[in-house]
């Protein structure tokens, strides 16, 4: 897909985009001050981060281009030369388990638990229809509270807390507000019916209702060290099972990708990261989102599963232009389909660092990209960048200084 685009010029590849049904002009403007400043409150101005696109991706039979917004060097690179890998060993393979959202009503030291207990075990569905009075779009789009359960717990310093867990199907919108507001109405109509107070309703962030997976088989043969490859996948993946500081850098590696994504599709990525390293830590011990097994035919296995509780409306999704201009260039239709995106960028991007470390280490690939940086942080003149980081990427230590004394040689001449 798109041969040599990383060597085109930003125009060139504009046109590519363009000439594919993927680029749309008329959405590449910055964030207008009249928009930005009902965004936030005490707005001053933009802070510009990169947005590029990740090539290569097959993704359940269909090719897809991935818009990335990210200030790191490497990780478009990485996703795309991991997806040309994957693609060429048939692609990734996704799917969406379940997409609801919880919410939760807590009372501390309630009086009347039991009672509560009692009338969500016989009248579940009445109080679902509170919330749903409350918000009722979601109903007529075909959402709404799908179970209602509760749990009673007691904190070491005597404090007892009664938690209504609530899961409502949020449909195409990630949904903050709308179980806001239906968990709000529903504590309210508690309160009132058993006089007592609710200490707080508010959605969770640890969804773990909303879980997608994705996978990927790929053949040793299609790799470097075909012969000893796989198992130095395998080994790598065990390490970050029973070591929790290798297990944060696998996954912060996995979040490289998810988070450049969720960011230019407009989504919460804060979420995202508060709920996918929830995730991993559940059984006790902090674990690696992404799993790699070598399976009876000599093949190497990625496996990936994890919440991922994005939107395709609501937010900065309809209002931002760039996020806007995303959709375009991504083609995806609903929300389900877009985690599922997601999770194959995350598979990616943890074979690309994986795959890196075991054979020629992450800092070769790293080199060069750089160097570009040094090279422009020190003022280096456009004509002369491409010399410039060709003579740094030779030398040791590759820094800054190192940088201006070859740019200061060059142009001395």
């Amino acid at each position: 897909m798109y041969d040599k685009f990383y060597k085109k010029t930003t125009d060139e590849r504009r046109a590519v985009l363009k000439a594919d049904n993927r680029y749309l002009k008329a959405l590449d403007y910055p964030l207008p001050q009249d928009i930005y400043e009902q965004m936030i409150e005490n707005a001053v101005t933009t802070y510009e981060i990169p947005m590029g696109v990740a090539l290569n991706f097959l993704i359940n039979d269909k090719d897809y281009i991935i818009p990335m917004v990210t200030e790191e060097p490497s990780v478009i690179a990485a996703a795309s030369n991991a997806a040309k890998i994957i693609r060429e060993n048939g692609g990734f393979m996704a799917q969406v388990l379940e997409r609801t959202m919880i919410g939760q009503i807590a009372f501390k030291n309630p009086k009347n638990h039991e009672s509560m207990m009692a009338y969500i075990d016989e009248k579940e569905r009445e109080l679902a229809n509170v919330g749903h009075n409350a918000y009722p779009s979601i109903v007529k789009r075909g959402g709404g509270v799908r179970s209602i359960r509760y749990e009673y717990k007691e904190h070491s310093d005597d404090a007892k807390f009664f938690i209504i867990y609530v899961s409502v199907d949020t449909q195409e919108a990630m949904g903050a507000n709308i179980m806001n507001t239906m968990l709000e109405a529903m504590a309210s109509y508690l309160q009132s019916k058993f006089q007592d107070e609710p200490l707080m309703s508010i959605l969770s962030n640890l969804s773990t209702e909303c879980l997608v997976e994705a996978t990927c088989i790929i053949d040793p043969k299609t790799l470097k060290n075909p012969d000893v490859i796989a198992e130095r996948i395998l080994s790598a993946s065990q390490l970050a099972e029973v070591d929790p500081y290798r297990a944060t850098t696998h996954n912060k590696g996995i979040m490289n990708g998810i988070d450049a994504v969720v960011i230019a599709t407009g989504n919460d990525w804060r979420a995202i990261e508060a709920c996918s390293h929830a995730f991993a830590s559940q059984s006790g011990s902090y674990q690696p989102l992404v799993r790699w097994s070598v399976d009876n035919d000599g093949m190497i296995v990625g496996h990936i599963l994890m919440p991922m509780p994005i939107g395709a409306v609501g937010g900065s999704i309809g209002i931002h232009p760039k996020a806007q201009l995303a959709k375009e260039i991504l083609k995806y239709e609903s929300a389900s389909e877009l985690m599922e995106i997601l999770a194959c960028v995350g598979l990616a991007q943890n074979f690309a660092a994986i795959y890196a470390l075991t054979t020629v280490g992450i800092q070769k690939g790293h080199m060069a990209l750089q160097a570009r940086s040094l090279a422009i942080q020190a003022g280096c003149p456009m004509d002369h960048l491409d010399q410039v980081v060709k003579q740094l990427t030779m030398i040791k230590p590759m820094n800054l200084e190192s940088a201006k004394r070859i740019i200061e040689s060059l142009t001395s001449k």
